[in-house]
């Protein structure tokens, strides 16, 4: 992974160019079902991770290994699009999390109606999810620091405090999350347009080494979930 500056910050900017499969990049983990391919046809380069109806399958990628931390702050932006908008389990996101795993075994949080809960493995992860089941289908800010949730956008959006932003079916949407050093403060972003901010005293997640991850699980529709670029930018404070 390329260095922006030796000192001061570390970047990272994938926009797939170039690649004819996943595993042209062997420091990226692939979790190939749902299949998860390179579009031949796609200008600048899309990854798709292909999802199929009536199944439970959790897929995508992982970006290289456990190496960012929140001590000197993160900045995460994908660019991603949803064929179809699916009502039930499917699920789409882009987050940070300090489990690195060859094959993806459990979302960081399920949906139910107004309620969201951070689930067991991992223990921290933030990011931006969207997911059918949830009464307002919206792209939301997330996060959990060991196990319990912090960051918590579908309540916020049902209280009225935040707002939503629905994914559009064939509709490329710009997500992004900006984290500040030491995570007390996160805002939550689609498109440049703010939706939600967590601030407090308790870090969204705790400063343990994370790993970048595209991922989607499985639900009751098909879904062609692409990604055309994700990139982050990690403070540093050495």
């Amino acid at each position: 992974m390329a260095t922006g500056t030796p000192r001061g910050e570390a970047t990272f900017f994938e926009d797939f160019t170039g690649m004819d499969v996943v595993a042209d990049k062997p420091e990226y983990g692939v979790d190939t079902d749902p299949a998860v391919q390179i579009v031949a046809t796609a200008p600048g380069g899309v990854v798709r991770a292909t999802m199929d109806a009536g199944q439970s399958n959790i897929g995508g990628m992982l970006f290289g290994q456990l190496q960012l931390d929140i001590s000197g702050g993160i900045y995460v932006e994908a660019r991603v699009r949803l064929s179809a908008i699916g009502s039930a389990s499917e699920r789409v996101g882009v987050w940070l999390t300090d489990l690195q795993e060859a094959t993806l075994s459990e979302y960081p949080f399920t949906f139910t109606g107004t309620t969201v809960t951070a689930v067991a493995d991992p223990n921290n992860a933030i990011g931006m999810f969207w997911e059918g089941n949830a009464t307002t289908g919206s792209w939301y800010g997330l996060a959990q620091n060991a196990d319990s949730l912090t960051a918590d956008h579908v309540s916020a959006v049902a209280a009225g405090t935040a707002k939503a932003e629905t994914p559009v079916a064939d509709t490329w949407q710009t997500l992004s999350f900006d984290i500040s050093p030491g995570a007390t403060t996160v805002d939550f972003a689609v498109d440049g347009r703010h939706l939600y901010r967590y601030k407090s005293a308790t870090a969204a997640v705790a400063d343990v080494p994370l790993i970048m991850v595209w991922g989607v699980t499985e639900g009751t529709a098909a879904i062609n979930a692409d990604l055309d670029y994700i990139e982050y930018r990690n403070g540093r404070l050495d």
